[in-house]
């Protein structure tokens, strides 16, 4: 009888075919970066940023035998307020994968590397998701479910972000969420983590561990362990800076305070076109006098520009021709820069942002920084006592905020 290889199984000796470990999900964060080079302002208890909000109504023009003069006006003015909010991550590594991982050649990369890598990838999507999302803390809508663990997500064509959520590694394998309404986050659920996503853009799902019922009046988010109502406080992101609602405690909405708000924001535009993108430089333009936002836009969208360029090019000849680069800074430009593609970013959504108009607040840490690093420790794991594994804890608290919303624009209903 031959020799098999069932038979050698227990004595072959394993090789891995490289030397790191691949990952297999997208962890750049390109708008993270952009943020980073906004210039901070360190805080006490809040931030207060200044704004001069209106002109006097004092001006009166008068002819030669001059007259009465309009009663003196004042310059108006207000005030946005912001907080800071604490990003955390915590790690937890047991001491035998410590003890038979650092020094193992057959290990490819240490526990504590890999643990204390990951935790600082994984809080830059974190921060990156918010910082294109709308500062409420929701990460995608239900949709009906009947007694079941699968839950039903709003898929992409109802104007859903379920399929972004999912496509994004915004909502994953390992993640606690809560389920609840507006009001109460977490009512139909609380802290469940879920076990499997079905990524599909008609029909979106997330499995958990509990059978429920939810309906478009649900919402999913991260697992909130610090409130029994409220989604976990999440950073102003560009939906809600470059919106309409209230920011820094000021609401457009409220008679003195319109002038509060994005320049334009369409919400009813489904198929990108460049009068679109057009109309709201142009609606910039008209606020502030200037040409000077910055487009950061999905994936989808940017192919939907690329595809109105390329379809006006004109060929003198077949030598060298090509297609297909929209890749970002090095491919598509509006007005002269580079377009920001951004994988967060949900496919519905364009934004024309003026970046000298954010605001970044911080306090004296301005980087993810380990808890040991405040304590002395000097970036190690420490003891978690009456355990047997280690623990270490990452925290990188700032928050983003504008002291002008209308220098920015955006549209956030296109679906083709």
């Amino acid at each position: 009888m031959a020799q098999s290889v069932a038979n050698l199984t227990s004595v072959l000796k394993d090789a891995w075919t490289s030397q790191r470990v691949q990952k297999q999900f997208y962890n750049e964060n390109p708008i993270l970066e952009k943020i980073k080079t906004v210039q901070g302002t360190v805080m006490g208890l809040q931030a207060q940023v200044p704004i001069h909000k209106t002109r006097s109504g004092g001006y009166t023009s008068t002819n030669a035998a001059g007259g009465t003069l309009n009663a003196p006006g004042n310059q108006g003015t207000d005030q946005a307020l912001y907080t800071l909010i604490y990003h955390w991550f915590q790690i937890s590594i047991e001491t035998a994968a410590l003890n038979q991982s650092a020094g193992n050649a057959q290990a490819i990369i240490a526990a504590k590397d890999l643990e204390m890598q990951g935790a600082i990838d994984d809080t830059s999507k974190q921060c990156s998701r918010q910082l294109v999302g709308d500062g409420t803390g929701f990460i995608a809508q239900c949709g009906t479910t009947t007694a079941s663990a699968t839950i039903v997500l709003t898929p992409q064509a109802s104007g859903g972000r379920g399929y972004d959520a999912i496509a994004r590694g915004h909502l994953y394998v390992g993640l606690p969420v809560d389920i609840g309404t507006l009001a109460d986050s977490d009512s139909v659920v609380t802290g469940s983590v879920i076990t499997a996503v079905g990524e599909s853009a008609t029909a979106p799902t997330i499995t958990i561990s509990t059978p429920v019922t939810t309906s478009s009046s649900n919402f999913v988010s991260i697992a909130n362990p610090n409130s029994a109502t409220a989604p976990n406080p999440e950073l102003n992101g560009f939906r809600n800076i470059v919106g309409t609602g209230s920011l820094g405690g000021i609401n457009p909405a409220t008679p003195g305070e319109e002038f509060w708000q994005a320049a334009k924001v369409d919400t009813t535009t489904t198929t990108f076109n460049l009068d679109l993108a057009l109309d709201l430089q142009r609606a910039v333009f008209q606020k502030t006098g200037k040409y000077s936002g910055t487009v950061f836009t999905s994936a989808k969208q940017n192919a939907a520009f690329y595809s109105l360029l390329q379809n006006q090019v004109r060929y003198t000849g077949e030598a060298g021709l090509g297609a297909g680069g929209v890749g970002g800074l090095t491919g598509l430009n509006w007005n002269g820069m580079g377009i920001n593609v951004v994988p967060d970013v949900n496919d519905s959504d364009w934004f024309y942002v003026t970046l000298d108009d954010l605001v970044k607040v911080t306090g004296s840490i301005t980087e993810p920084t380990w808890t040991s690093d405040l304590e002395g420790a000097g970036g190690n794991v420490r003891w978690g006592q009456g355990t047997t594994a280690f623990t270490e804890g990452l925290v990188y608290p700032f928050q983003v905020g504008s002291q002008r919303r209308n220098s920015s624009a955006a549209a956030t209903g296109l679906t083709a």
